[in-house]
């Protein structure tokens, strides 16, 4: 026993600690790592729930918080890295190492520079950016209750702590996409695990302390451990801070700025969608904030462990055949990622579509001393409902972007993206209005079909509106990935029938019978169990998604769908970090990605 276990740590740790060598090997790792890291996070919800349900307090604290999150969003995670990636790739695939790191020093410094004044300006307008969102929410709808002095002037502080965050994670950001090139994808994501640390001890330490300010003060310490954690790979893979430069007129360091003006509109856009589905929400019956920013966290779930994961995982070996020119394999990898991914996100978003009641409730909802009560949970459901609508959308959405980003079109998924910004906006206004005619006691599918919602607008609208909200960005992020795929099946001169679409028809047919089957066995439990006691509702849960799964596995069985032997291939690299085997078999999409460098 104590040999298997000496084998566990010793093979585990290899495996997990060093270079990805197969899309599916960085994939897995990266879905094993997010789980963790969202498991986390989903363990703060549940903290912040008991502790707070929602309330007020906690709507202003994510009022406070979308505005840095905007700015972080715009300058990081959707422009600079998606920019840098590509163009360091490319060098360390031309064996112009040193190159590279000149221009990752020079890119570090410049971005470190941009983020320091960001966060100075945040800390400094503080009072005003407050005072701007609590006026366009009274803007949007005239029966939210006035916010007092004091608590605008509480805000400003919880914004003027949150920018604080903005240069330590951004710094930490620019470094993950470094280790995303040599493919040491496991420290990135050790590092949200850790960041989610920081929030906890936050709640747990800091909230006694100095009350909801304390929640900002964990995202600070959070951002320190991001930061932290990954700073010694860094070190490990050659970085410097020594060598550190600033060259404007690098022509490299040029081009990173350039190929991110496009992606940088093209996110400032869906943070703007962002900054106005927060200030509406505000706007509604206290708590529709607290709840949509909870009912998002939930459907991102499965999104960032699926598809985020596979999108990261693929980024630098389709930016590689790009630069290759093997636009074949380029076809290939792409139609295989998309495919693998629609295998995994299909039946999760059937399982959030259905088992959405019984999944808020078991985790926001646990504890008989719970501020989150039962019409707290029914609201949370409500919105997860339409935005469950955006699981696979979403999933496919940021392996698309990556596609152009490895072609170093970072224009098109803009433009895009401004039309489904429009999109998004138009409908979210509309949509509020329409479902806050919704009667609460009636029901939803009779309330979606009744035309007399979509021409009359009330004057106070139910907690039923902020469920519009979901819809609007559900069918916002469905236009986007269809005109994104259409636009790529023309430039890459179409995708094979059988590589790519006749495997999404049989993940539809199998997702589409496990929905029946599923609803079915999900009503039939409702009916037998007391589903007031908690008990009941785990076995509601697992019997209803055992059944569910069972359906989809056993029609993709009977349709032979090939990307069921991601359950084979799982096994095998769960057996390698048990006992270090090497994985026999692997197809052809799945040979060794090539290095991006000689190693460090």
């Amino acid at each position: 026993m104590l040999n298997k276990l000496f084998n566990f740590g010793k093979n585990g740790s290899a495996f997990l600690a060093g270079r990805q060598k197969t899309i599916i090997s960085a994939a897995i790792v990266l879905m094993i790592a997010t789980v963790f890291a969202k498991l986390l996070g989903l363990f703060k919800l549940t903290l912040l729930a008991n502790i707070f349900g929602l309330s007020r307090e906690i709507d202003i604290f994510y009022a406070a918080d979308s505005i840095p999150q905007i700015f972080f969003n715009i300058l990081i995670i959707g422009s600079f890295n998606t920019a840098l990636i590509p163009i360091i790739t490319g060098l360390i695939t031309k064996n112009n190492t040193d190159r590279a790191w000149k221009v990752f020093n020079s890119f570090l410094n410049i971005s470190s520079l941009v983020f320091f004044i960001v966060g100075i300006l945040g800390i400094i307008f503080s009072y005003d950016i407050a005072k701007i969102f609590v006026h366009l929410s009274f803007l949007y709808s005239s029966s939210i209750k006035t916010y007092s002095s004091s608590e605008i002037l509480l805000m400003s502080f919880m914004v003027k702590i949150l920018f604080l965050s903005i240069f330590i994670l951004g710094v930490s950001f620019v470094i993950s996409a470094l280790l995303q090139v040599y493919k040491r994808f496991l420290v990135t994501q050790i590092a949200n695990v850790v960041f989610n640390l920081g929030f906890i001890i936050g709640i747990l330490l800091f909230v006694p302390l100095f009350g909801v300010l304390g929640l900002c003060w964990g995202v600070v310490l959070g951002s320190l451990f991001h930061l932290l954690v990954q700073f010694p790979v860094a070190k490990y893979l050659g970085f410097n801070f020594r060598k550190a430069a600033i060259d404007f007129h690098d022509k490299y360091v040029k081009e990173i700025y350039t190929l991110s003006i496009p992606r940088f509109l093209g996110v400032a856009l869906s943070q703007l969608a962002y900054f106005v589905e927060s200030f509406i929400a505000f706007a509604l019956v206290p708590g529709s904030l607290t709840a949509f920013n909870w009912a998002t966290s939930l459907y991102i779930f499965p999104v960032a462990v699926v598809g985020w994961s596979f999108a990261q995982a693929v980024f630098p070996t389709i930016s590689e055949e790009y630069v290759g020119g093997t636009m074949d394999a380029f076809k290939k990898t792409l139609s295989k990622t998309i495919n693998q991914t629609l295998f995994l996100v299909i039946p999760i978003f059937i399982l959030f579509i259905i088992l959405r009641l019984p999944i808020v409730r078991l985790i926001l909802g646990p504890g008989s001393n719970s501020q989150f009560g039962w019409n707290d949970t029914v609201l949370t459901a409500w919105i997860l409902l339409f935005l469950s609508l955006s699981i696979v959308g979403q999933s496919i959405l940021s392996i698309l972007i990556r596609a152009f980003y490895s072609m170093k079109d970072t224009k098109t998924p803009v433009v895009i993206e401004a039309l489904t910004f429009f999109v998004n906006i138009i409908l979210a206004l509309y949509l509020v209005k329409v479902f806050g005619n919704f009667p609460v006691v009636s029901p939803t599918i009779r309330n979606l079909f009744n035309l007399h919602y979509y021409l009359h607008f009330p004057t106070v609208m139910t907690w039923k509106a902020v469920g519009g909200l979901g819809l609007a960005s559900g069918i916002a992020v469905t236009l986007n990935v269809i005109v994104l795929i259409v636009i790529l099946h023309r430039r890459l001169k179409g995708f094979s029938f059988g590589e790519f679409y006749q495997p999404i028809i049989k993940k539809l047919i199998s997702g589409a019978l496990m929905s029946v089957i599923m609803y079915g066995t999900y009503k039939f439990l409702d009916d037998i169990l007391n589903t007031a006691k908690t008990i009941d509702v785990i076995f509601l849960f697992l019997i209803t998604a055992y059944v569910g799964v069972s359906v989809y596995l056993l029609v993709s069985f009977i349709l032979k769908d090939t990307d069921l032997d991601l359950i084979s291939k799982s096994a095998y690299l769960l057996r390698d970090f048990v006992y270090g085997n090497k994985i026999k078999s692997l197809s052809p999409v799945e040979d060794e990605i090539p290095p991006a460098s000689s190693e460090v």
